[in-house]
């Protein structure tokens, strides 16, 4: 039996694919740039051809896609059209083809190598260009009825709040992701962002009530999956050594039981690669 799956994740920017072994070890990475196709034609072509060029070695096909998605469908994605009943079908593939949510899939890879598959009920939360979760409970993924399950950018913290790709206001995402972020303090990385913020206390300011943004989201999705252990990630991760106390504060003082001393959250440990890494463990699961 073959021990290797082709793992891909579908981003706002880019498409990125490989050969991925049990042990969540990548080999053969290519990433496509969509430059200005970012068309459903264009990128079920790119990842036919990756998978025709590789399929002989591996035993199935994972993919991780940023929207909604239930039983191989991908019924909606905000921010690319790839809404098709028949996306699955038109890939060329010889290999089984699975599809989830790109945070799920990242879900799953900390899950799986991170956290040894400890915990009965497992979420993470993905900051990054939008916000998405994933959920595993009692040691299965969970999509919801609809799909809807982890949508949790499309949470309404601020009634009548920005306009929202989804159609609604006020959505989590449009005020606590991390292009929100750079958008209100003005920097071009995360990077320059923390390195700014130990001497502007303007900025930190900015930083501070941002945070209140992020803990109001997050501690509402707390309360409602109250799982075992919660993971923040997506690139804001990476930074997390800065503000991991101070948001763990804001975050229990929002909780309906705010005598709660053990708030179960930590940053993800795996990276930009965790969504490739866990499309690839989807038949596993």
């Amino acid at each position: 039996m073959k021990t290797i799956n082709i793992g891909i994740d579908i981003g706002g920017r880019h498409v990125g694919m490989a050969l991925v072994d049990k042990n969540g070890k990548i080999h053969d990475k290519e990433i496509v740039n969509y430059s200005k196709d970012k068309s459903s034609k264009f990128i079920i072509e790119k990842i036919s051809e990756y998978i025709q060029k590789h399929q002989s070695q591996a035993s199935s096909v994972g993919i991780g896609v940023p929207g909604i998605v239930k039983n191989n469908r991908i019924v909606y994605t905000c921010n690319l059209s790839l809404e098709d009943n028949n996306f699955v079908s038109k890939i060329k593939s010889k290999i089984p083809v699975r599809l989830a949510n790109d945070a799920l899939c990242a879900t799953i890879a900390e899950y799986k190598l991170i956290d040894k598959c400890k915990y009965d009920n497992y979420a993470l939360i993905t900051i990054g260009t939008g916000i998405g979760a994933g959920l595993i409970i009692d040691g299965k993924i969970y999509e919801g009825r609809h799909g809807y399950g982890g949508e949790v950018g499309h949470m309404v913290i601020k009634k009548n709040g920005i306009q929202c790709n989804c159609g609604r206001r006020g959505c989590f995402e449009k005020y606590a992701s991390v292009s929100r972020l750079l958008e209100i303090t003005k920097m071009q990385s995360l990077t320059e962002l923390f390195k700014e913020l130990r001497k502007n206390k303007e900025l930190a300011k900015i930083f501070d009530e941002y945070l209140d943004d992020l803990a109001e989201g997050i501690a509402n999705f707390i309360m409602i999956s109250d799982v075992d252990m919660t993971v923040i990630g997506g690139s804001i991760a990476w930074f997390g050594e800065h503000f991991y106390y101070i948001l763990r504060e804001k975050i229990a003082y929002r909780l309906f039981n705010r005598e709660a001393k053990d708030v179960k959250i930590k940053f993800a440990k795996l990276g930009n690669d965790a969504g490739l890494i866990g499309a690839s463990f989807l038949s596993d699961m």
